[in-house]
């Protein structure tokens, strides 16, 4: 019996381990959750989670969840090694707490957009899921990414274009337009295109070899400038952010995007 742990073979060093383990693709879980990950008892990760917290390495929010601290991310956040799973609901979590709106990032899958998302407020970011799927023609954070997507998936695209409100884009020249438009302002918006009661700014995510990899956006009230000028900093930040730590394979560098500004 290892370090008197009441389970063979597994030491105090060990059990804490399998606990710091479960949070290396990010996400938030309660005792029970983090108990059936790792196969200890609640009671023994309930106590090493309370003393990793005391020791700043893990946080436990008002949802009694526990989350990786600051400090355990930069330790997690290997560049070398980082994936877009990985890497996205940190950059996720943080923008929603930054501006207290709902954050989304997505990704081209199947012609459609897969995405995660965060709402203002203790409930963590969601997991990449089948059934989390939005078009991509009615999203901001789908149109940012189209807007840089080869002509030959937009044509299939366009074949598509479904109408979900009476202001979704729904002709091949008022989304070629809208994609334009984005290419030269920087960033995208949907203004109630997807539900009628929901606006959004979005921008590409380009990694460091300059291909869009994904497209985040954040609810607004309106898409008057100011609502824009509120957001789009720490927006096009946490883009860029996440960009630089997705290497593409061969580590070739473009020319980085300009920054976008509300007009």
């Amino acid at each position: 019996m290892a370090g008197n742990s009441g389970q063979p073979g597994r030491t105090v060093t060990s059990r804490t381990v399998a606990i710091l383990s479960a949070f290396t693709s990010g996400g938030a879980y309660t005792a029970t959750e983090l108990a059936r990950q790792t196969g200890l008892p609640v009671a023994t990760v309930h106590r090493l989670a309370n003393e990793l917290a005391r020791a700043e390495a893990l946080q436990r929010d008002g949802d009694l969840k526990y989350r990786p601290s600051p400090g355990l991310r930069s330790l997690m956040s290997d560049e070398a090694c980082a994936t877009l799973q990985g890497r996205a609901p940190f950059v996720v979590d943080d923008l929603a707490t930054a501006l207290h709106t709902t954050v989304r990032l997505g990704i081209l899958h199947e012609l459609e957009i897969a995405y995660i998302t965060k709402r203002a407020g203790p409930a963590p970011t969601t997991l990449f899921s089948k059934a989390a799927r939005v078009p991509a023609h009615a999203t901001a954070m789908g149109k940012a990414l189209l807007s840089y997507t080869p002509p030959s998936i937009l044509q299939i695209i366009f074949r598509q274009l479904t109408s979900y409100t009476p202001r979704t884009l729904t002709t091949v020249a008022e989304l070629t337009d809208a994609l334009h438009r984005i290419r030269v302002r920087g960033f995208a918006t949907a203004d109630r295109e997807l539900d009628p009661n929901t606006c959004a700014v979005g921008v590409p995510v380009f990694d460091t070899g300059g291909a869009a990899i994904a497209g985040i956006d954040v609810q607004v009230d309106n898409l008057e400038r100011p609502a824009l000028e509120e957001v789009l900093p720490a927006l096009v930040t946490a883009a860029r952010c996440l960009g630089r730590e997705i290497a593409p394979p061969d580590g070739i560098f473009a020319r980085p995007a300009h920054l976008p500004t509300a007009r």
